[in-house]
């Protein structure tokens, strides 16, 4: 190959090569793009961010780390429809997948999702032992900012539990702790708002009022800049709840108005559910019978929805539950078997070593008696 036609070959080859990485920037890209969409759309209309999402997981040319990511959001859409079952079955899909790669990153979020669900079945020990895992995880990686998001959001879904479990002094700690740390990374207005949600429901059982309307207001404050109308709804219907609290029957029923207004589209039966009961209460208090009659019959109906929903999330929760004390007790049986096993090892030699032992005394005592008689027959009899 002469000079010319190689420096020919060469350019071909870094010219294809350069078509290549332009052709696979061009596909990440287009990557990217979908999953922001679909991530966009988690909490608005979960559905079209599972469908765009799971186009993404289904390619098997693209990345595994691209189909992780994929997953997660796939996860997160049935978090957000309440369907915890799937949104488990497709976060352990993603745990699997990542034990292929190493991204430190990837892994934190992919425990964070799976403490989620921990949380959502009410599965609170191991959601907490979970989200203690990423605090450890997030504060020791080289990045930190970059996984401060995780940290953050470990720290809201301890005060979730906490809260839950009646112990709001507890809860706020935690609630601000997420919130000092979005705040610091200037990040995620979504679970801001959802942070100030559940302050100000902390605030109403604590039985202060002013605390829990500044929460609400906060919360749909920092809902609208990115028009997250079912956060709006959620701060709107806690706002609401306050002011019925008050005896501002009115006022809370303008707010609760626009909360369902807001959450048509959300198709949230929970949110659903407590608007229903807001209305109702409020127009029997103002003794409007037509308007209590509509929206008790409409909260009787959501109710029945939501029991069958949770009867479900229940039997999920056992179905896992019975998964971990399987896998405990295999745990558990197998250490006791490798006990036992060098137990019974240790036994057998020892028992091995004594026949030994024995044995050889045998016959050495034989050898010995043997060596007596010969002596005695070889003595002569004394004479008398």
């Amino acid at each position: 190959m002469n000079n010319k036609t190689k420096y020919q070959f060469l350019f071909c080859l870094f010219f294809l090569q350069t078509i290549l990485l332009s052709a696979s920037d061009i596909q990440n890209k287009q990557v990217d793009s979908i999953l922001k969409v679909a991530t966009q759309n988690v909490y608005e209309n979960p559905n079209k961010a599972i469908t765009l999402a799971l186009s993404i997981f289904d390619n098997t040319s693209l990345s595994l780390n691209s189909r992780i990511q994929a997953l997660i959001v796939v996860s997160s859409g049935y978090t957000s429809k309440r369907d915890y079952k799937k949104s488990l079955e497709y976060i352990n899909i993603a745990k699997d997948l990542s034990s292929d790669i190493d991204d430190k990153k990837l892994q934190i979020k992919i425990l964070f999702m799976t403490g989620i669900q921990y949380q959502q079945l009410k599965i609170f020990d191991k959601s907490i032992e979970y989200m203690e895992e990423i605090e450890k995880r997030s504060l020791l990686h080289p990045e930190r900012d970059s996984v401060g998001g995780y940290l953050a959001t470990s720290y809201l879904v301890k005060g979730f539990i906490y809260k839950d479990n009646l112990n709001c002094d507890i809860a706020l700690e935690y609630f601000n702790k997420a919130l000092k740390e979005y705040e610091r990374l200037g990040i995620n207005y979504h679970n801001r708002s959802i942070g100030y949600y559940n302050k100000g429901n902390c605030y109403i059982l604590l039985s202060e009022y002013t605390n829990a309307k500044e929460s609400f207001n906060k919360a749909i404050e920092l809902a609208q800049i990115e028009k997250a109308s079912s956060l709006i709804s959620f701060a709107q219907k806690g706002l609401a709840e306050v002011n019925t609290l008050e005896g501002k029957y009115n006022e809370a029923i303008l707010l609760l108005q626009s909360a369902l207004e807001k959450s048509k589209n959300v198709g949230d039966l929970v949110l659903n559910l407590g608007i229903y009961k807001g209305l109702f209460e409020n127009y029997l208090a103002l003794n409007q019978l037509k308007e209590y009659q509509n929206y008790y019959e409409l909260y009787l109906k959501t109710q029945l929805e939501v029991k069958i929903s949770e009867r479900n999330s229940i039997s999920d929760s056992v179905a896992e539950n019975s998964k971990i004390i399987n896998e405990e007790l295999t745990l558990i049986q197998s250490e006791f078997k490798n006990k036992f096993d060098w137990i019974g090892i240790t036994v057998l030699t020892f028992i091995a070593i004594i026949l030994i032992k024995e044995t050889k005394n045998k016959k050495t005592i034989k050898a010995l008696q043997h060596k007596i008689n010969t002596l005695q027959d070889r003595t002569p009899l004394s004479k008398e």
